[in-house]
């Protein structure tokens, strides 16, 4: 993948242009097989070319083969190279640039630069400066852990969190922030408030500031997508017997502030979402009448699922093995940001990302035997209807939300769907 790079001046509004043959482009870099918000990949990339690490602000494009990151100068001391210029709006008029069909998208940025147009969406990580505050807090508390912070470097960084490396002079340290969206919890009291209520499931936060949601974690050993699939097994055995837990506090941990999202709730919310504009704008016309079509059978489904009689339990909403840790010999569970009260089904949905019909069984039944009995082959077809609902509601409120540049990073609402469709054609409960 290209990537270009929109380099902020740090008290103008300029960005660096290099010069490229007779023509002028922004630092560009090839990265193959990079994600959205992979500010580590990123930062990398441009640091070779630079010769100064950039800190990723956001993506002004991201495409299939082409993205354009804004980035914040760091180092004072660093200049241009003698074929680069600081270029303001006036000034872009007057050159020819090497990729000419970006030339709207730095003609509309720089206008918004001398504006100093920045909309209410736009995160705080997002914004110039940021990070000073930030370093002042993981200072103190560093210090107040008995070390001092020798690097702070970008990991993640998108429209919905932010997360940061904290090096130090003892044990690295782990920093996230997350969104205030309407559908996200705040992650930094629940999931302080869940390490509480369920030791050794939640790794507890060393650190919370509440006012910005920021959490400060030990860092830990995440299992990942490549553990086998023992491992795995155990991801879902474990989890089943976490929700087991949480039946009787359902009431406490809406209290603390985990969203109701129960299947009553979810179907209140389908004719609103397959209304919405946003929501259906990549559905072609076929798929959006026959999706309106379905809703009495899709709604439906989550009455009928309501009706097997599950108990409603705290969900991840996000559960799969990147979620995932060692804490103590034990495997735990993190990044809440999505976590409510709902159907425990929900939590299968990454079982659909595993190719091996073999080793997807495996998971499912360790999953299902932890449950003794009370799940039956029924509720699991059901909730294979249900839960791409459950996401295509997240996921239209993401894109909602945030800003318009960043929605194209969280843009699935219409992949889930499609796969609501493509599993209730097949429903043989109606």
């Amino acid at each position: 993948m290209r990537l270009f790079g929109a380099l902020r001046h740090p008290d103008a509004p300029r960005i660096l242009l290099l010069r490229s043959d007779r023509a002028w482009r922004l630092p560009r870099v090839v990265a193959p097989d990079i994600w959205v918000a992979q500010a580590d990949k990123v930062g990398d990339a441009f640091e070779r070319r630079l010769g100064t690490r950039p800190w990723l602000l956001r993506q002004l494009r991201f495409g299939e083969h082409e993205a354009v990151f804004e980035l914040e100068l760091l180092d004072p001391q660093w200049s241009p190279p003698p074929h680069g210029r600081w270029v303001g709006r006036d000034g872009l008029d007057r050159l020819r640039l090497k990729d000419e069909e970006q030339r709207p998208l730095l003609d509309a940025y720089l206008d918004a630069l001398e504006r100093d147009d920045v909309p209410p969406e736009r995160p705080p990580w997002a914004r110039p400066g940021w990070l000073g505050g930030v370093r002042a807090w993981l200072e103190r508390e560093a210090a107040r852990l008995g070390h001092a912070v020798i690097a702070i470097e970008q990991v993640k960084q998108w429209s919905i969190s932010a997360v940061l490396r904290v090096r130090t002079d003892g044990p690295d340290l782990w920093f996230k922030v997350s969104a205030p969206l309407p559908l996200f919890v705040d992650e930094a009291a629940v999931t302080a408030e869940l390490a509480e209520r369920f030791p050794g499931y939640v790794p507890p936060p060393l650190a919370v500031e509440a006012e910005h949601g920021w959490l400060l974690f030990a860092e830990f050993d995440v299992v990942g997508w490549g553990e086998p699939l023992e491992t795995r097994c155990e991801l879902f055995r474990r989890f089943a017997v976490l929700q087991r837990c949480s039946v009787p506090l359902v009431q406490d941990l809406l209290a603390a502030g985990c969203l109701d999202r129960r299947l009553g709730v979810l179907e209140s919310q389908l004719d609103p979402l397959f209304a919405d504009p946003v929501a259906i704008a990549r559905l072609t016309t076929e798929e959006t009448s026959e999706l309106r079509r379905r809703a009495p059978e899709l709604k439906q489904a989550c009455r009928r699922l309501d009706a097997i009689g599950l108990p409603a339990t705290l969900v991840h909403g996000d559960l799969h093995p990147g979620n995932t840790a060692r804490l103590d010999g034990e495997l735990a569970y993190f990044d809440w940001t999505d976590a409510c009260i709902g159907h425990p089904l929900i939590d299968l949905h990454s079982l659909q990302w595993v190719d091996d019909e073999s080793a997807r069984s495996a998971l499912l039944d360790a999953y299902v035997t932890a449950w003794d009995g009370a799940i039956s082959a029924e509720a699991v077809e059901l909730a294979r209807i249900v839960t791409p609902l459950h996401h295509a509601v997240s996921y239209s409120t993401i894109v909602n939300s945030v800003e318009r540049s960043g929605q194209s990073e969280l843009d699935a609402t219409h992949e889930f769907l499609r796969e609501a469709l493509a599993r209730v054609r097949d429903w043989p409960f109606v």
